[in-house]
């Protein structure tokens, strides 16, 4: 029997179907057209989708503090001052002419050289008087020291040389050799950069050293007493004036290097001055003074140190490494056949030691346009090939270690610059406080006491401790 379905329930069933229809075909007409059809499954299941991760946070790149764009800087010129004449000069003044014809930016370098640091200081503080300053200077990092504590003048370099646009790149540095790149890194400031650096060293003639019986160089200090004391038995003893182991020189460079070879550290921090008053000190001015008694020792005070060395009237001569070219040409027309080195200071323990010392490059206040020009032109000084020619041409120390390792390889150079390089990361700075200026001519003076002929060793604590206290003195004291 077929059921019939009452009216008003068959309204409702067919209300209900219209409804599914219309939400079905909703749905249909809200799906994308380009997704693949759904399949159906027979029982629903419930899958867990991981959310999406949120996107990294992007670093903000990093900003120039410098904000000038390249065609603010065309057209600029800066006025650079240095020390030097003869052929290292000529060096530095060709260099700016190149920089100034090849920069991309159209600067010009007016280079101007001042015959010597002594002159270079009094133009300077004239210059300062009359508000006339160059905007770039060559000098003696103690020196400008002195100019800054007159008047604000000096820019800190690591404004530049850090900065992320203008500044040297982080796998460029790693170059630089650190005890160079630091020394004038003083109290959080970048006052200097180097400009021109030279080590004191030791000449040293091994086929003399040979033929008194000698098959190596000195490692310590007590071999070089050694050395320097079997040439005092060769010939007539008692003419002062004959050849003798070591040349007692009084330059400043050379007592500070037997300094810090004893192991004295003279600058600690700069409101507490100077640190002359030590064992360390003492023990060096002794190892000399006994050099002096045994009659080890030369002591000519007008007597050339290359003439000395190259005519056999000394074993060992200090000297510096600008200087080993000079050498190499007086043994070569004195026909002196001999074979020489450089050694560094010999310790006690059997390490070494030389004293770095020379000029920075210091950035004097102007505009904001003419300072980044003058750190333009030193950057590129300070790049590879350039920091090369400086080295070959004016046989000043690289700042950069790819630098010196290809100059070692360079069989051209003097064999003494290039036994230098290779001493160069042993090399430790003379101080850079504004009143070394005055304190290192105290320190040569000190050594003069040591020939005197009222000296004796048991004045040696009296003449350290006088030391300190003329340096003490000095460096109280306002430029």
């Amino acid at each position: 029997m077929r059921m019939t379905i009452p009216f008003q329930r068959y309204i409702v069933l067919l209300s209900r179907g219209i409804g599914v229809l219309l939400l079905f075909s909703v749905f249909l007409s809200c799906t994308p057209l380009h997704l693949p059809a759904v399949t159906p499954t027979a029982k629903a299941s419930l899958t867990l989708t991981a959310l999406p991760s949120p996107l990294p946070s992007l670093t903000p790149s990093p900003t120039s503090a410098i904000q000038l764009k390249d065609e603010q800087l065309r057209g600029v010129t800066i006025r650079f001052w240095h020390p030097y004449s003869g052929e290292v000069g000529e060096t530095f003044e060709r260099l700016a002419v190149e920089f100034s014809r090849q920069n991309q930016w159209n600067l010009s370098v007016v280079s101007e050289r001042v015959n010597g640091i002594d002159l270079l200081d009094e133009r300077m503080n004239t210059a300062l008087t009359e508000g006339n300053v160059p905007h770039l200077v060559i000098a003696p990092l103690y020196q400008a020291l002195q100019w800054n504590q007159s008047r604000p003048i000096l820019v800190d370099w690591s404004i530049y040389t850090e900065d992320v646009i203008w500044g040297i790149s982080s796998s460029d540095r790693q170059w630089y050799y650190p005890n160079m790149w630091e020394a004038s890194f003083l109290e959080g400031h970048r006052w200097g950069i180097p400009a021109r650096r030279v080590a004191q060293l030791l000449l040293y003639n091994a086929s003399w050293a040979n033929e008194l019986g000698f098959n190596a160089a000195p490692d310590s200090s007590t071999e070089l007493q050694q050395q320097a004391c079997a040439v005092r038995s060769e010939g007539d003893q008692t003419n002062p004036n004959g050849s003798r182991g070591y040349l007692f020189t009084h330059d400043y460079p050379t007592i500070l290097a037997w300094f810090m070879a004893f192991g004295a550290q003279i600058t600690g921090n700069e409101q507490e001055s100077y640190q002359f008053k030590s064992a360390e000190v003492e023990k060096a001015l002794v190892f000399l003074r006994k050099l002096f008694e045994q009659e080890c020792t030369l002591n000519d005070p007008d007597l050339d140190p290359i003439n000395a060395f190259v005519q056999r009237r000394a074993l060992i001569v200090p000297g510096n490494s600008a200087q080993l070219q000079l050498v190499e040409q007086a043994m070569e027309n004195a026909a002196n056949r001999d074979r020489w080195t450089v050694l560094p200071f010999p310790t006690v323990n059997g390490e070494a030691s030389t004293v770095l010392y020379g000029t920075d490059f210091v950035l004097l206040r102007s505009s904001e346009r003419e300072e980044l020009a003058a750190w333009l032109f030193v950057r590129w000084l300070l790049e590879k090939e350039t920091q090369q020619r400086l080295a070959e041409e004016t046989f000043g120390l690289p700042l950069r270690r790819d630098v010196g390792e290809a100059l070692q390889k360079e069989t051209g150079l003097p064999s003494g610059y290039r036994a230098a390089i290779e001493y160069l990361p042993l090399g430790v700075n003379e101080p850079l406080w504004a009143s070394w200026d005055r304190v290192r001519w105290a320190v040569g003076d000190s050594s003069r006491q040591l020939v005197a002929w009222y000296f004796t060793l048991d004045q040696m604590p009296s003449l350290v401790q006088l030391l300190e206290k003329t340096a003490a003195d000095l460096h109280s004291r306002q430029p």
